[in-house]
C-alpha cells in the first residue's frame, strides 16, 4: 500500500494535532507536520498555513508554544507567503501563558531581522521592493507597536 501524499499526511498530522486528546499526541503529530512543510515547496506549504492558524487557540500552553517554533521555522523558509502566519504570532504575543508570549518575541525577533535583511538586498540589487516585502514590513510595525505597548503597560 502506498503512503499518502505528503500533502495528505501533513494535514492529517495538522488535524491530529488540533484534535487529539493527547497531548505528546498533539506534539509529536506537530512535528511531523512541521517536517513535512520544511520540505516541501514553499508555495505547497504555504497551502497549509491556514491549517496551521487554527491551533492558535489549543487550550495547551505547550503546542502554543511549539506552534510558533513551526511558524518560525517554516514561515522564515517560505517568507514570501508569510503574511498568512502574522496574525498568529501578533495574537500569540498577548498570549496569558507568559513562555508562550516570550516565545513569540523571539520569533518575531527573527522575523523582524529576515524581512529587513531581504528588504535591503532586494533594494540594493534591483532598486524596487516587491509587494510581499512591503506586507511583511507592514506586519514588523505592527510586532513594534504591539511589542511597545506591552512594554508601556508594565512600566
Amino acid at each position: 500500500m502506498a503512503a499518502p501524499p505528503p500533502r495528505e499526511q501533513a494535514l492529517a498530522l495538522l488535524a491530529a494535532a488540533n484534535n487529539h486528546g493527547d497531548l505528546a499526541v498533539k506534539l509529536s503529530s506537530l512535528k511531523q507536520a512541521k517536517d513535512i512543510l520544511l520540505s516541501a515547496e514553499p508555495s505547497q506549504a504555504a497551502e497549509l498555513f491556514p491549517f496551521l492558524v487554527e491551533l492558535q487557540s489549543s487550550p495547551e500552553s505547550l503546542v502554543r508554544k511549539t506552534l510558533i517554533d513551526v511558524i518560525q521555522e517554516v514561515g522564515l523558509k517560505a517568507l514570501e507567503h508569510s503574511c498568512i502566519l502574522m496574525p498568529v504570532l501578533l495574537a500569540l504575543l498577548k498570549d496569558a501563558s507568559p513562555p508562550v508570549a516570550k516565545h513569540s518575541i523571539i520569533a518575531i525577533t527573527s522575523f523582524f531581522c529576515s524581512v529587513l535583511e531581504e528588504l535591503a538586498l532586494q533594494f540594493q540589487q534591483s532598486g524596487i521592493v516587491e509587494t510581499w516585502h512591503e506586507d511583511l514590513w507592514a506586519w514588523m510595525i505592527k510586532f513594534k507597536d504591539s511589542i511597545l505597548g506591552i512594554l508601556f503597560e508594565v512600566i
